[in-house]
Protein backbone atom coordinates (compact mmCIF):
# COMPACT_ATOMS: atom_id res chain seq x y z
CA UNK A 1 0.00 0.00 0.00
CA UNK A 2 2.87 2.51 0.86
CA UNK A 3 4.44 1.35 -2.67
CA UNK A 4 0.82 2.46 -4.50
CA UNK A 5 0.72 5.78 -2.81
CA UNK A 6 4.52 6.89 -3.46
CA UNK A 7 3.56 5.90 -6.97
CA UNK A 8 0.10 8.29 -6.98
CA UNK A 9 2.14 10.62 -5.15
CA UNK A 10 5.33 10.62 -7.54
CA UNK A 11 2.35 10.98 -10.46
CA UNK A 12 -0.34 12.77 -9.13
CA UNK A 13 -0.91 14.93 -12.35
CA UNK A 14 -1.68 11.67 -14.29
CA UNK A 15 -3.24 10.82 -11.23
CA UNK A 16 -5.66 13.50 -11.27
CA UNK A 17 -6.26 13.66 -15.26
CA UNK A 18 -7.43 9.71 -14.80
CA UNK A 19 -10.08 10.90 -12.11
CA UNK A 20 -11.32 13.36 -14.41
CA UNK A 21 -11.78 10.89 -16.88
CA UNK A 22 -13.63 8.62 -14.55
CA UNK A 23 -15.31 11.43 -12.47
CA UNK A 24 -17.20 12.49 -16.10
CA UNK A 25 -18.73 8.55 -16.71
CA UNK A 26 -19.17 8.27 -13.49
CA UNK A 27 -21.22 11.85 -12.10
CA UNK A 28 -23.28 11.97 -15.68
CA UNK A 29 -24.07 8.30 -16.19
CA UNK A 30 -27.58 6.97 -15.41
CA UNK A 31 -25.96 3.75 -14.45
CA UNK A 32 -23.42 5.51 -11.43
CA UNK A 33 -24.28 9.05 -10.87
CA UNK A 34 -28.11 8.75 -10.01
CA UNK A 35 -29.12 11.65 -7.98
CA UNK A 36 -30.06 9.29 -4.79
CA UNK A 37 -26.53 7.81 -4.53
CA UNK A 38 -24.92 9.97 -1.86
CA UNK A 39 -21.87 12.14 -3.08
CA UNK A 40 -19.88 10.41 -0.99
CA UNK A 41 -20.44 7.07 -2.56
CA UNK A 42 -19.65 8.57 -6.41
CA UNK A 43 -16.57 10.76 -4.96
CA UNK A 44 -15.66 6.88 -3.35
CA UNK A 45 -16.84 5.00 -7.04
CA UNK A 46 -14.49 7.77 -8.75
CA UNK A 47 -11.63 7.28 -6.04
CA UNK A 48 -11.54 3.69 -6.24
CA UNK A 49 -12.04 3.05 -9.82
CA UNK A 50 -9.42 5.54 -10.82
CA UNK A 51 -7.07 3.64 -8.26
CA UNK A 52 -7.15 0.93 -10.09
CA UNK A 53 -7.06 1.43 -13.38
CA UNK A 54 -3.91 3.26 -12.00
CA UNK A 55 -2.47 0.38 -11.28
CA UNK A 56 -3.21 -1.24 -14.90
CA UNK A 57 -2.05 1.61 -16.86
CA UNK A 58 0.80 3.42 -14.92
CA UNK A 59 2.30 6.84 -15.99
CA UNK A 60 4.45 5.52 -19.03
CA UNK A 61 5.41 9.05 -20.81
CA UNK A 62 5.35 12.72 -19.68
CA UNK A 63 2.21 14.94 -20.21
CA UNK A 64 2.30 17.50 -22.96
CA UNK A 65 1.47 20.60 -20.75
CA UNK A 66 4.16 22.97 -19.74
CA UNK A 67 1.82 25.51 -17.71
CA UNK A 68 -1.31 24.98 -15.17
CA UNK A 69 -3.48 27.01 -18.11
CA UNK A 70 -2.19 23.65 -20.21
CA UNK A 71 -3.24 21.12 -17.40
CA UNK A 72 -6.36 22.88 -17.02
CA UNK A 73 -7.35 21.93 -21.04
CA UNK A 74 -5.80 18.63 -20.67
CA UNK A 75 -8.09 18.16 -17.70
CA UNK A 76 -11.05 19.53 -19.46
CA UNK A 77 -10.29 17.15 -21.90
CA UNK A 78 -10.35 14.08 -19.93
CA UNK A 79 -13.69 15.37 -18.29
CA UNK A 80 -14.79 15.49 -21.78
CA UNK A 81 -14.18 12.08 -22.92
CA UNK A 82 -15.90 10.51 -19.53
CA UNK A 83 -18.93 13.03 -20.21
CA UNK A 84 -19.29 11.66 -23.95
CA UNK A 85 -18.84 7.94 -22.42
CA UNK A 86 -22.03 9.27 -20.32
CA UNK A 87 -24.10 10.83 -23.10
CA UNK A 88 -23.76 7.39 -24.99
CA UNK A 89 -25.36 5.59 -21.89
CA UNK A 90 -27.85 8.12 -21.33
CA UNK A 91 -29.54 8.70 -24.63
CA UNK A 92 -30.07 5.06 -25.21
CA UNK A 93 -31.64 4.67 -21.44
CA UNK A 94 -33.44 7.32 -21.16
CA UNK A 95 -34.42 9.09 -24.78
CA UNK A 96 -35.21 5.40 -25.89
CA UNK A 97 -37.24 4.50 -22.72
CA UNK A 98 -38.86 7.85 -22.78
CA UNK A 99 -39.92 8.04 -26.51
CA UNK A 100 -41.47 4.51 -25.95
CA UNK A 101 -42.99 5.80 -22.99
CA UNK A 102 -44.66 8.45 -24.38
CA UNK A 103 -46.02 6.72 -27.77
CA UNK A 104 -47.33 4.15 -25.63
CA UNK A 105 -48.94 6.14 -23.13
CA UNK A 106 -50.73 8.33 -26.30
CA UNK A 107 -52.22 4.95 -27.32
CA UNK A 108 -54.01 3.72 -24.25
CA UNK A 109 -55.02 7.07 -22.55
CA UNK A 110 -52.24 7.88 -20.45
CA UNK A 111 -50.84 11.00 -22.80
CA UNK A 112 -52.05 13.22 -19.25
CA UNK A 113 -50.61 11.14 -16.87
CA UNK A 114 -46.81 11.75 -16.10
CA UNK A 115 -44.38 11.32 -12.94
CA UNK A 116 -41.53 12.90 -11.40
CA UNK A 117 -38.31 11.77 -12.09
CA UNK A 118 -36.04 12.69 -9.94
CA UNK A 119 -32.70 11.65 -11.96
CA UNK A 120 -33.45 14.66 -14.66
CA UNK A 121 -35.35 16.72 -12.31
CA UNK A 122 -38.21 16.48 -15.07
CA UNK A 123 -42.05 14.80 -15.83
CA UNK A 124 -41.55 11.92 -17.79
CA UNK A 125 -44.06 9.38 -19.60
CA UNK A 126 -45.91 6.97 -16.82
CA UNK A 127 -44.73 4.06 -18.89
CA UNK A 128 -41.57 5.62 -20.46
CA UNK A 129 -40.95 5.39 -16.31
CA UNK A 130 -41.50 1.54 -16.09
CA UNK A 131 -39.77 0.67 -19.09
CA UNK A 132 -36.52 2.87 -18.39
CA UNK A 133 -36.59 0.74 -15.45
CA UNK A 134 -37.19 -2.33 -16.93
CA UNK A 135 -33.66 -1.57 -19.01
CA UNK A 136 -31.88 -0.81 -15.80
CA UNK A 137 -32.34 -3.75 -14.03
CA UNK A 138 -31.53 -5.83 -17.68
CA UNK A 139 -28.63 -3.53 -17.74
CA UNK A 140 -27.22 -5.34 -14.30
CA UNK A 141 -28.50 -8.81 -15.36
CA UNK A 142 -26.08 -8.98 -18.40
CA UNK A 143 -23.23 -7.37 -16.35
CA UNK A 144 -23.53 -3.84 -17.97
CA UNK A 145 -21.59 -1.74 -14.90
CA UNK A 146 -18.40 -4.28 -15.72
CA UNK A 147 -18.98 -3.75 -19.50
CA UNK A 148 -18.74 0.06 -18.69
CA UNK A 149 -15.50 -0.53 -16.69
CA UNK A 150 -13.86 -2.41 -19.67
CA UNK A 151 -14.62 -0.14 -22.00
CA UNK A 152 -13.24 2.81 -19.73
CA UNK A 153 -9.66 0.56 -19.81
CA UNK A 154 -9.99 0.54 -23.10
CA UNK A 155 -10.07 3.81 -23.87
CA UNK A 156 -7.09 4.47 -21.76
CA UNK A 157 -5.37 1.61 -23.73
CA UNK A 158 -6.65 3.17 -27.16
CA UNK A 159 -6.29 6.96 -26.00
CA UNK A 160 -3.50 7.22 -23.38
CA UNK A 161 -4.24 9.96 -20.41
CA UNK A 162 -3.41 13.39 -21.43
CA UNK A 163 -2.59 12.77 -25.09
CA UNK A 164 -6.55 13.41 -26.58
CA UNK A 165 -7.27 15.44 -29.75
CA UNK A 166 -10.85 16.33 -30.41
CA UNK A 167 -12.29 15.16 -33.94
CA UNK A 168 -14.58 17.81 -35.79
CA UNK A 169 -17.23 15.37 -36.62
CA UNK A 170 -18.09 14.56 -32.61
CA UNK A 171 -21.35 16.73 -32.82
CA UNK A 172 -22.61 14.07 -36.05
CA UNK A 173 -21.50 11.50 -34.31
CA UNK A 174 -23.95 12.82 -31.25
CA UNK A 175 -26.44 13.48 -33.73
CA UNK A 176 -26.69 10.15 -35.35
CA UNK A 177 -26.42 8.50 -31.94
CA UNK A 178 -29.56 10.58 -31.21
CA UNK A 179 -31.37 9.60 -34.08
CA UNK A 180 -30.98 5.93 -33.48
CA UNK A 181 -31.93 5.78 -30.06
CA UNK A 182 -35.29 7.33 -30.92
CA UNK A 183 -35.56 5.44 -33.70
CA UNK A 184 -34.93 2.23 -31.45
CA UNK A 185 -37.48 3.61 -28.79
CA UNK A 186 -39.83 3.97 -31.94
CA UNK A 187 -39.46 0.24 -32.36
CA UNK A 188 -40.19 -0.71 -28.83
CA UNK A 189 -43.70 1.03 -29.33
CA UNK A 190 -44.56 -0.77 -32.28
CA UNK A 191 -46.69 -3.59 -30.84
CA UNK A 192 -48.60 -0.87 -28.88
CA UNK A 193 -48.98 1.35 -31.91
CA UNK A 194 -50.14 -1.18 -34.36
CA UNK A 195 -53.06 -2.02 -31.58
CA UNK A 196 -54.44 1.36 -31.14
CA UNK A 197 -54.25 2.04 -34.32
CA UNK A 198 -56.60 -1.70 -35.13
CA UNK A 199 -58.79 -0.46 -32.49
CA UNK A 200 -59.23 3.20 -33.95
CA UNK A 201 -60.67 1.58 -37.04
CA UNK A 202 -62.71 -1.10 -35.38
CA UNK A 203 -64.49 1.93 -33.56
CA UNK A 204 -64.86 4.22 -36.90
CA UNK A 205 -66.45 1.01 -38.07
CA UNK A 206 -68.28 0.17 -35.09
CA UNK A 207 -69.73 4.26 -35.35
CA UNK A 208 -70.56 3.67 -38.52
CA UNK A 209 -72.72 0.53 -37.97
CA UNK A 210 -73.95 1.37 -34.62
CA UNK A 211 -74.24 5.62 -34.11
CA UNK A 212 -76.22 5.53 -31.26
CA UNK A 213 -72.77 3.71 -28.95
CA UNK A 214 -70.87 6.28 -27.48
CA UNK A 215 -67.44 5.80 -28.38
CA UNK A 216 -65.77 8.14 -25.63
CA UNK A 217 -67.93 6.17 -23.04
CA UNK A 218 -66.42 3.00 -24.19
CA UNK A 219 -63.60 3.63 -26.79
CA UNK A 220 -61.51 5.32 -23.45
CA UNK A 221 -61.76 2.55 -21.18
CA UNK A 222 -60.98 -0.01 -24.00
CA UNK A 223 -58.09 1.49 -25.58
CA UNK A 224 -56.73 1.38 -21.82
CA UNK A 225 -57.42 -2.13 -20.84
CA UNK A 226 -56.30 -3.45 -24.74
CA UNK A 227 -53.19 -1.41 -24.47
CA UNK A 228 -52.29 -2.66 -20.78
CA UNK A 229 -53.16 -6.47 -22.03
CA UNK A 230 -50.72 -6.03 -24.86
CA UNK A 231 -47.92 -4.06 -23.26
CA UNK A 232 -48.25 -7.18 -20.57
CA UNK A 233 -48.19 -9.98 -23.44
CA UNK A 234 -45.50 -7.95 -24.97
CA UNK A 235 -43.13 -7.30 -22.02
CA UNK A 236 -41.47 -10.35 -22.67
CA UNK A 237 -40.45 -9.11 -26.20
CA UNK A 238 -39.05 -5.67 -24.38
CA UNK A 239 -36.55 -7.48 -22.01
CA UNK A 240 -35.00 -9.47 -25.12
CA UNK A 241 -35.73 -6.44 -27.20
CA UNK A 242 -33.38 -4.76 -24.36
CA UNK A 243 -30.19 -6.81 -25.93
CA UNK A 244 -30.32 -5.08 -29.29
CA UNK A 245 -30.64 -1.72 -26.97
CA UNK A 246 -27.52 -2.44 -25.19
CA UNK A 247 -25.58 -3.87 -28.59
CA UNK A 248 -26.44 -0.63 -30.15
CA UNK A 249 -24.61 1.48 -26.79
CA UNK A 250 -21.73 -0.31 -26.83
CA UNK A 251 -21.55 0.64 -30.73
CA UNK A 252 -22.32 3.89 -30.32
CA UNK A 253 -19.63 4.20 -27.59
CA UNK A 254 -17.08 3.17 -30.32
CA UNK A 255 -18.07 5.57 -32.42
CA UNK A 256 -18.21 8.23 -29.71
CA UNK A 257 -14.56 6.83 -29.14
CA UNK A 258 -13.60 7.09 -32.66
CA UNK A 259 -13.54 11.16 -32.86
CA UNK A 260 -11.16 10.85 -29.98
CA UNK A 261 -7.89 10.70 -31.05
CA UNK A 262 -5.01 9.58 -28.47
Amino acid sequence: MAAATVSILASADYFILLAFRVGGLVVSSPIFGRVNIPIVAKLGLVAALTFLLFTVFPQTAALGYSTLFGFVLICAGELLLGMAFAYVVNIFFSLTAFTAGQLIDMQIGFGIVNVFDAQNNTQVPMMGNVLNIILLLMFFVVDGPLILIDMMQLTIDRMPIGTLVFSAAIGITALELFVKSFLLGVMMALPIIASGLTLEIAFGMMMRAVPQIHMFVVGIPLKMIVGLSIFLATLPIFVSFSQRIFTELFKGAELMFANFIG
